[in-house]
């Protein structure tokens, strides 16, 4: 005999579970690819702002007025003045940049000519930069961004390069934004990802919640029905609809309650003819047992020693009465009698008739 096993999991627990697993592996791994591309979305829309911003700016600036700029004595030079008043500018009227400057290059010595600080850490004109990156490099014949965060002794940095118009590629125009900013966008997308995923986690329970139990409660009154069948209720039926397979399987054990309430009633009808049919059979056998009965006591009554008169040859029956030999014989058998004379009574009784009559036919 097979045991039921010690641990059960129930079906509407597997139900709830297999469909939130799956609303949230679909969910999961559609936010991934959304965040993920809207990471390098973000990433690519950054740099190519950065890019665009410092090609733009270079526009502005005229690197034959930035000739006479090379060291801290000429930061009195109006050019300067006036350039680095354009570039604060500049930097004012877009908070997410934190840096603007103008760089030169000389061989293998990169020096800054104008640098937007406004603190006391501004690089001054001629004061090398020895941390280039091929990006920025490359930024003075071309625009050019950097691919990832780059660090100096100014903080980290995400950078945009661009050579200035008429440089012959020796002057860029570089912009700053800081890390922290940068960090702060991803972060921002980083919540809305995280906000988005635990939308979809509350809207995989509550659909895996919603349609588990839907579907379990169209179990439980099915086997409800069942369970009304098996007592005897064969009127039961499933009157509820869910529009989908389990009106076949409704529609299903409705026919099957009718059959079997049909072959019952059918059923009782055989069983209430069978009854009638044997207690006619009861009363037909009673009937015979009786008169078998009373036929038995009747040859009993004539197997016996019978009193009889010797004169009138009456019978005396077990009361103690005597009767005539045909009434007696009338009340034990089935016989009847019908009354008629023999020939030798006749004669002993009826001579002189005969005679007479014999008398009076012809002679031939």
């Amino acid at each position: 005999m097979r045991m039921p096993p010690s641990f059960r999991v129930r079906f509407v627990s597997k139900l709830f579970i297999s469909h939130l697993l799956a609303v949230f592996l679909i969910s999961g791994s559609v936010g991934t690819f959304f965040y993920v591309r809207a990471m390098d979305n973000l990433t690519r829309s950054l740099r190519s702002r950065l890019q665009n911003s410092a090609a733009l700016l270079s526009q502005s600036i005229d690197a034959r007025e930035l000739e006479a700029i090379r060291s801290e004595a000429d930061m009195g030079l109006p050019a300067y003045r006036e350039s680095l008043e354009k570039m604060r500018r500049l930097r004012r009227t877009n908070p997410d940049i934190s840096f603007l400057y103008v760089m030169r290059r000389e061989g293998q010595r990169i020096s800054f000519v104008l640098d937007s600080d406004e603190t006391d850490a501004q690089a001054t004109p001629g004061r090398v930069y020895a941390e280039a990156n091929p990006q920025m490099l490359l930024g003075f014949h071309e625009p050019a961004v950097d691919t990832d965060l780059v660090e100096d002794e100014w903080g980290v940095f995400l950078s945009g390069y661009a050579p200035l118009i008429h440089g012959d590629g020796r002057y860029l125009v570089g912009i700053d934004m800081r890390a922290d900013e940068v960090r702060n966008k991803l972060a921002e997308l980083r919540l809305t990802g995280l906000l988005s995923l635990v939308v979809s986690v509350l809207l995989a329970l509550v659909f895996a919640l919603y349609f588990s139990r839907g579907l379990t409660r169209r179990i439980h009154r099915l086997s409800a029905q069942c369970n009304e069948l098996a007592l005897g209720n064969f009127d039961s039926r499933i009157r509820n609809r869910s529009f989908d397979e389990f009106d076949d399987l409704a529609d299903a054990f409705n026919v099957m309650s009718g059959k079997i309430a049909a072959t019952r009633a059918e059923l009782m009808q055989a069983i209430a003819a069978l009854e009638k049919a044997r207690g006619e059979l009861e009363s037909r056998v009673a009937e015979r047992t009786r008169e078998l009965q009373e036929s038995i006591d009747r040859m009993e009554v004539m197997r016996g020693l019978l009193p009889i008169c010797a004169s009138c040859k009456k019978i005396r029956d077990d009361q103690g009465y005597w009767k005539q030999l045909e009434h007696f014989i009338s009340e034990h058998s089935e016989a009847r009698f019908s009354h008629s004379i023999c020939p030798d009574c006749a004669v002993r009784l009826y001579g002189k008739v005969f005679d007479e009559d014999k008398d009076k036919k012809p002679r031939q």
